[in-house]
C-alpha cells in the first residue's frame, strides 16, 4: 500500500484549515527520520526560504535552434525490483508562507500545490494498480538543496526540482549516480549533455515548430504558407529554421526556399496602411504562420491577427501559432474563429472527456476544490512514471518511447535526443538526453476549443 503521511495542502478558502494543515506538515518536517518500512510512504520536508514566483505550466526555451538526430532504443537489460524509491522536489517554500499566497488561484503557490495533489491521486491509483513506491517529497527552494539532494544517492528517480539551476546540479547528481531525473517543467538543450539519465518531459521549441509545419504541409500546398515575422535577427532566424524543416520535410536541397517569407513592417500594424493586401490568395486560402512564443511577442502577435482580421474581407485564411495564443489575454476566441487559427499545445484539458469528468469529481470530493489543470499535470506525470518504472524498472527511461497511453492531458512520446559527434553515431552509447516530442494542434470548432 502507499501510505501518505503529509496532510495535503490546502485550495479552498478556508484559512484556518490552511493554517492547520501546514502546521502539520512543519511539525512533521521535525521528527527524525525513519528506516524505510516494506510499505510506501510518502514523506514531506517543508523547511524553506525563498519564495517559487515562476508559473508551473511556463516552458523554459533557448532561442538557439539545434538540429538533434532523434532515434529510439528499447534494448536495455530488465532491472526490476520490489519497490522503486522516488525523489520529487517541489518549491513549497513554507517557512516564507503566506496563506493569502497558497488561496489566490493563479499564484504559483497556489498551481504547485494543485500539482502536488495531482501527484497525491496518482499514487492513489497506482497503489491501487499494485505498485510498490516509496515517494519522499522535498522543499526545493530551503535550507541546503543539495545536502538534500544527497539524501538520494541510492533512489531511482528524482523528480525535478523546478529551478533551472538546481535542475543542473541534479541532472549531473543523477548522471553520476546513475538515478533517473524527470523535468517535468524545463525543456532546454543547456541543462545537461551525454546523460542517459536525464527526461524532459516539456517538449523543445524545436517538436513546436515541427508538429505546426507537418500539419499545415499535410493539409496546405507550400505556396499557401506564408512564413511572419518583423525584420529583426530573432524572427529572420525562427523563418529560417521553418524554411529548413520544410526542406526536410519535402526532402528538398539545403538553402532552397519552399516557403513563403514575409516581413511585417510593425508600423503598419497601427496605421491606415495594408499590412497583408499582396498575400490574400484570390482562388485557395492563404496560410499564415506565425512562430513567435514568447511574452515579449504577445504585443506584436496581436496586433498581428487584429491587423489580419480587418484586412481578409471574405478572402480565406488559416493562422497557425504557439501557445502563448490560447494564454493570451488579448486574444479572443472571435480571433480564433474567425481566423481559424491552430495553436500547437503540449497539454489540453477537454471537460467532456468522461475521464477528466470523473477526476475532477474525485478530486473535489477529496479536497473540497475544482483543479486547475496543474493538478492534472501532476497526475499524468506521476501516473507516466510511475507505471513504466514498475513495468520496465530501473532502466525505463530506455522504453518510454512505447507508451502511447492517453492520459487526462496528453499522451508521450518520449524520444532520446542524440549527440550529434560523427564518431559516436555509430552505436547507442551516444544519447543526449531523452524529450517529449508529443503535440496536439488545438482549433476553434463548434464554439469551443478541440483537439484535432
Amino acid at each position: 500500500m502507499i501510505l501518505v503521511q503529509n496532510r495535503h495542502l490546502p485550495l479552498s478558502g478556508n484559512k484556518f484549515a490552511f493554517v492547520l494543515i501546514l502546521l502539520s506538515l512543519l511539525l512533521f518536517s521535525c521528527k527524525p527520520k525513519k528506516n524505510l518500512v516494506d510499505n510506501r510512504s510518502t514523506r514531506v520536508i517543508t523547511n524553506n526560504t525563498t519564495k517559487a514566483r515562476s508559473k508551473v505550466d511556463t516552458i523554459q526555451w533557448t532561442e538557439e535552434i539545434l538540429e538533434n538526430e532523434i532515434s529510439r532504443m528499447t534494448d536495455q537489460p530488465l532491472e526490476l525490483k520490489d519497490q522503486y524509491k522516488i525523489a520529487l522536489f517541489l518549491p513549497f517554500s513554507t517557512n516564507n508562507y503566506n496563506p493569502n499566497d497558497f488561496l489566490k488561484n493563479g499564484s504559483s503557490e497556489n498551481r504547485f500545490a494543485n500539482y502536488y495533489n495531482g501527484v497525491k491521486m496518482a499514487l492513489d491509483d497506482l497503489e491501487k494498480e499494485g505498485a510498490s513506491l516509496y515517494v519522499n517529497v522535498y522543499d526545493s527552494d530551503s535550507d541546503n538543496f543539495e545536502a538534500k539532494l544527497n539524501e538520494c544517492a541510492d533512489y531511482d528517480v528524482v523528480i525535478g526540482p523546478y529551478s533551472r539551476n538546481r535542475l543542473k546540479t541534479a541532472a549531473d547528481f543523477c548522471k553520476k549516480n546513475e538515478i533517473v531525473n524527470i523535468s517535468p517543467w524545463q525543456a532546454s538543450s543547456k541543462i545537461t549533455s551525454d546523460n542517459p539519465y536525464h527526461v524532459q518531459l516539456r517538449p523543445n521549441q524545436t517538436a513546436y515548430y515541427e508538429a505546426i509545419l507537418k500539419d499545415a504541409l499535410s493539409k496546405y500546398n507550400p505556396d499557401q504558407i506564408f512564413l511572419l515575422g518583423r525584420p529583426d535577427k530573432r524572427d529572420k532566424g525562427r523563418i529560417g529554421y521553418f524554411q529548413k524543416l520544410a526542406n526536410a520535410e519535402q526532402n528538398l536541397p539545403k538553402g532552397q526556399k519552399s516557403l513563403n517569407e514575409y516581413l511585417i513592417e510593425v508600423d503598419s500594424l497601427d496605421n491606415e496602411a495594408l499590412t497583408y493586401d499582396e498575400l490574400f490568395l484570390e482562388d485557395n486560402t492563404s496560410v499564415f504562420i506565425l512562430p513567435q512564443w514568447s511574452s515579449e511577442d504577445e504585443g506584436f502577435l496581436y496586433d498581428c491577427l487584429r491587423k489580419l482580421a480587418i484586412e481578409k474581407t471574405d478572402h480565406s485564411v488559416v493562422v497557425y501559432g504557439m501557445p502563448i495564443m490560447i494564454d493570451s489575454d488579448r486574444i479572443s476566441f472571435d480571433y480564433f474563429q474567425n481566423l481559424s487559427i491552430k495553436v500547437a499545445r503540449a497539454k489540453w484539458v477537454d471537460r467532456t472527456d468522461p475521464k477528466v469528468r470523473s477526476f475532477r469529481s474525485s478530486y473535489f470530493n477529496r479536497f473540497n476544490a475544482l483543479p486547475v489543470n496543474d493538478a492534472l499535470d501532476g497526475y499524468d506525470m506521476m501516473l507516466f512514471i510511475g507505471r513504466n518504472l514498475m513495468k520496465d524498472g530501473k532502466t525505463f527511461q530506455f522504453t518510454l518511447d512505447q507508451d502511447r497511453d492517453r492520459y487526462l492531458q496528453t499522451s508521450f512520446d518520449v524520444q532520446k535526443v542524440m549527440l550529434t559527434s560523427e564518431e559516436r553515431l555509430d552505436n547507442f552509447n551516444n544519447i543526449n538526453y531523452f524529450e517529449n516530442r508529443k503535440l496536439d494542434i488545438i482549433s476553434f470548432e463548434r464554439d469551443r476549443l478541440i483537439r484535432n
